[in-house]
């Protein structure tokens, strides 16, 4: 279990930013500062009920099937830009992986693209492709986007706006895809015109497209993804190649200085600005090469080990790699856990076949390492005779890997005793 490409969970002092950002919490939030579907829990999703009938309505009574077609590719939208959200949060948990080498926001955007066109709908006559849209989508995120994100993320960094707004997006003590979208309303609704820029500037000079509407909404938020990862996906000889690039793309090592420091690295996806700006962290590159080079990897071998098991099959839906709201729900019991049964003993199947003992998660606790490892197997396998072999050398393997890389401690589930 070799560490690869880990950037960010080390312990590091408590500056007067992150003291700021404790005690902001439990002042009274200001204007704009909550959801205003933030009650209705996962009701919260009905909002796109209207969108879904109109559709529905159109198709079947009216017989509209392009003046109604923008309430489906904003469903598809908003579903592939949760997609996008799923992915980097399943790949950043995938500690076995990666380790080793709340979509309110969307509703936001889905609405206010919703009203835009029910305002303008002129603007939902557009080709597939358009050559000419997606270079102009380009030159309006390089020359009014990008620059207005970072003055604007200046601006939150205020102690004014800090105190009462941004806050909550540095709240999370390590960096995580879902981080990308912690933020206030009022943050949301600034990222929508940040967002809205290129795409509606693009449209009314009568370059827009369908692909560039897609797009640059979905590299948009891969791109704020891969940004708060917290883990370092991008090679550092890319730079070494072409010294250019590392000034038009950041990296998730580049934006977790921000996050740590707070007074640097304020771009949106070009450093490029922090250049203009004077606000780049010094040792930004140096830490890129570090993280992602050969030195980079090499793994500090944990102090302590618990070795545990799989509970059942609905435990793996439970797991932080699977689906977000059900791994925030620990203990719960719903129909969406029930839906994802099959699935859940397919990968139960296939573990049972080919997986090995696994990192499921770690954590730092006064300066020393913790991992918790899993068998992949369940509980009820321990009671099955022709299992038991492949179990205890499991196990076998789990304690050898530990004693060859130092492990000082491990401990032993109840069944794995």
């Amino acid at each position: 279990m070799e560490t690869q490409n880990e950037i960010m969970l080390v312990e590091t002092e408590t500056c007067s930013d992150e003291k700021r950002v404790c005690s902001s919490g439990k002042k009274r939030a200001p204007i704009l500062f909550g959801w205003p579907w933030q009650n209705l829990s996962n009701f919260k999703y009905l909002l796109f009920g209207p969108l879904l009938a109109e559709l529905i309505y159109s198709r079947i009574y009216e017989k509209k099937h392009s003046e109604y077609s923008w309430c489906l590719h904003i469903l598809i939208l908003s579903s592939l830009r949760g997609l996008v959200h799923q992915l980097w949060s399943s790949y950043n948990n995938m500690h076995y992986l990666n380790r080793n080498h709340r979509d309110n926001f969307i509703i936001l955007e889905a609405s206010v693209a919703s009203i835009i066109l029910l305002i303008n709908p002129s603007v939902t006559n557009l080709p597939v492709w358009k050559t000419s849209g997606i270079i102009s989508c380009v030159i309006f995120h390089i020359g009014l986007s990008e620059p207005l994100y970072y003055w604007l993320h200046r601006l939150l960094h205020s102690e004014y706006f800090f105190e009462r707004y941004h806050w909550l997006h540095h709240s999370s003590t390590v960096n995580n895809p879902f981080t990308a979208g912690h933020a206030t309303f009022l943050e949301h609704l600034l990222l929508c015109v940040i967002m809205g820029i290129p795409i509606l500037g693009s449209t009314l000079i009568g370059h827009g497209s369908i692909i560039m509407f897609y797009g640059y909404v979905l590299v948009f938020d891969f791109l704020r993804c891969m940004g708060h990862s917290n883990i370092e996906v991008v090679p550092h000889h890319i730079f070494d190649t072409m010294p250019m690039v590392k000034y038009l793309i950041y990296t998730p090592t580049y934006h977790f200085l921000h996050h740590r420091d707070m007074k640097t690295n304020f771009c949106l996806f070009m450093p490029l600005f922090d250049v203009f700006g004077k606000t780049m962290y010094e040792i930004s590159w140096d830490l890129h090469r570090e993280i992602s080079s050969n030195e980079g990897t090499k793994a500090k071998a944990p102090e302590f080990v618990f070795l545990a098991h799989m509970v059942d099959i609905m435990s793996i839906i439970h797991a932080p790699f699977f689906l977000r709201s059900c791994s925030s729900l620990p203990f719960a019991r719903n129909i969406i856990f029930f839906l994802n049964w099959p699935l859940a003993f397919l990968v139960m199947l296939m573990m049972w076949a080919k997986s090995k003992t696994f990192l499921f998660t770690f954590w730092y606790l006064r300066g020393r390492l913790f991992h918790y490892w899993v068998v992949p197997r369940f509980g009820f396998m321990y009671f099955i005779s022709s299992a038991k072999d492949g179990i205890n050398s499991q196990i076998e393997e789990a304690i050898l890997k530990a004693d060859r890389i130092g492990v000082k401690v491990l401990s032993l589930a109840a069944l794995t005793r």
